[in-house]
């Protein structure tokens, strides 16, 4: 969730910085627009009236204004699209060690449920059966369907008819009945 909100904000600050860049452009094109103008009032004093002179003069030195707060804004982006650079490499980082530690805990859950399947298959029905009895019913189910058939039969038959029914239910796909 993390690492799409911050890859929203880069497309954001990707797409604020081209606009700036843009926005730029246009104002650096009107700068010399009106440079030329400037150019050619002074050179030819009689063809333009001194308030458009002034007024040009004004109006330059606004666009001027607004480049310099545009480059600002453009390296305040830079900053901040580094910054999420480095934060989203972090997360990509931590991500892939979180990843790597889940399939360890994984493995680990897997190998001691394969254990304690060995171990309540070795063990004697009568016995096995009492333990499964009197454990969660999700589970007992999960423990008998990782044993082999007979293994399985020889189980439910050393445990009380009613509960067996329960447990064979379950693992035919049926949710388990209250023991």
């Amino acid at each position: 969730m993390k690492l799409s909100r911050l890859m929203s904000l880069l497309l954001i600050v990707g797409i604020l910085k081209f606009s700036l860049a843009g926005l730029f452009m246009i104002l650096k094109v009107e700068s010399g627009f009106t440079e030329a103008l400037a150019e050619e009032k002074t050179s030819s004093q009689t063809s333009c009236p001194p308030e458009l002179f002034e007024g040009l003069k004004i109006e330059r030195k606004k666009l001027e204004e607004r480049r310099k707060e545009i480059e600002l804004q453009e390296k305040r982006l830079k900053l901040l699209e580094k910054q999420i650079e480095r934060r989203l490499t972090a997360l990509l980082e931590l991500e892939n060690s979180l990843e790597e530690k889940l399939e360890k805990i994984r493995t680990i859950e897997t190998e001691r449920f394969k254990l304690l399947v060995k171990a309540y298959s070795e063990m004697r029905p009568s016995k096995a059966a009492g333990l499964l009895v009197n454990m969660d019913p999700e589970m007992a189910v999960r423990i008998l369907s990782a044993m082999k058939s007979d293994q399985v039969a020889r189980i439910l038959a050393a445990m009380p008819p009613q509960k067996a029914a329960s447990l064979a239910e379950a693992l035919s796909g049926y949710a388990p009945k209250e023991f």
